[in-house]
């Protein structure tokens, strides 16, 4: 449960930095990251061969992909929401809901999946 609580909570804490350096940011830069950090999974499931980590303590490639998809999701999600957001909020206002909101919906979906398995 612990765990729960505190992988929920640095996400939140992800998402609410994302969402204040995009309400600051042009419109693209956010959603570039996200497309840029994609690539990057993608990149290394390609040019990465998985010999190459055998006797590293690097996890293995689709560990790696998998980490740079789920961050390009963090970025791609904050970036969203601080520009749907903006509009309507200032920047102070912009990360309490993205960070309160992200924290409660993470929280409750893995608390959700632990129940469920």
């Amino acid at each position: 449960m612990i765990a729960l609580f505190i992988f929920s909570f640095v996400t939140a804490c992800i998402l609410a930095l994302v969402a204040y350096l995009q309400s600051e940011a042009t419109w693209w830069k956010g959603p570039l990251a996200a497309v840029v950090l994609f690539a990057l999974g993608l990149g290394i499931i390609v040019l990465v061969p998985e010999e190459a980590l055998k006797n590293s303590i690097l996890p293995p490639v689709l560990s790696l992909s998998v980490a740079a998809w789920y961050c390009a999701g963090l970025v791609g999600v904050g970036a969203l929401s601080a520009l749907i957001l903006r509009r309507f909020a200032p920047t102070g206002r912009i990360v309490k809901l993205v960070f309160g909101g992200g924290w409660g919906l993470m929280f409750i979906g893995l608390l959700t999946l632990a129940i469920l398995k």
